[in-house]
């Protein structure tokens, strides 16, 4: 027995990181559960251990990214509380997260089943942000907040994106980039 195709560990999460990989280089067309086992160093079965076939693989994916964004969330709505830097903190978390894993950004994005309806770390967002602008002025109506909830979403979302661009955001900086483009929005 060859023992570099061993595995010990968490092979499912090791899975999904070198499925990550694989679709970005080759596309989600061409994976197949072989060539996953194949890209991981595994048997042709072990895959199927955790995964039915390439469509709950997929979703296994996504699952798996939706989890780890939203506790990187809601660790930090926890951290900061009420405060007046929760939506500041919040974005810069959001923003930190895909720039730390574009990979997580490009694979979430570029499918069509999530809805923000029903999405955990839209929904967390949301709820900040719509009672942060809410206590603003009680006087805001609620369709005012819902823009303003939608405005400063794209806002983080669109710059989990440009983070991946060289050049349009100062990652040496990051921090202190998002928080200078987060700040120049007034609500």
């Amino acid at each position: 027995m060859k023992t570099d195709t061993y595995h010990h560990g968490n092979l499912k999460e090791e899975l999904i990181e070198k499925g990550l990989e694989y679709i970005d280089r080759y596309g989600t067309e061409s994976l197949s559960m072989r060539k996953l086992a194949e890209t991981a160093g595994v048997s042709p079965a072990a895959p199927y251990a955790h995964f039915k076939n390439k469509e709950a693989f997929l979703t296994a994916i996504r699952d798996y990214i939706t989890g780890k964004f939203h506790a990187t969330l809601q660790e930090t709505v926890d951290r900061c509380g009420d405060s007046d830097t929760v939506l500041s903190e919040l974005g810069k978390s959001y923003v930190r997260f895909f720039y730390a894993n574009p990979l997580y950004y490009q694979f979430l994005f570029a499918r069509d089943d999530i809805g923000v309806d029903t999405y955990p770390p839209f929904q967390l967002f949301k709820g900040c942000a719509e009672k942060v602008i809410a206590g603003m002025s009680a006087e805001t109506p609620a369709e005012a907040v819902r823009a303003k909830v939608i405005a400063l979403w794209s806002l983080v979302h669109g710059l989990s994106s440009a983070v991946t661009i060289k050049g349009a955001v100062d990652t040496n900086h990051l921090e202190e980039e998002v928080g200078r483009i987060l700040g120049a929005i007034k609500f």
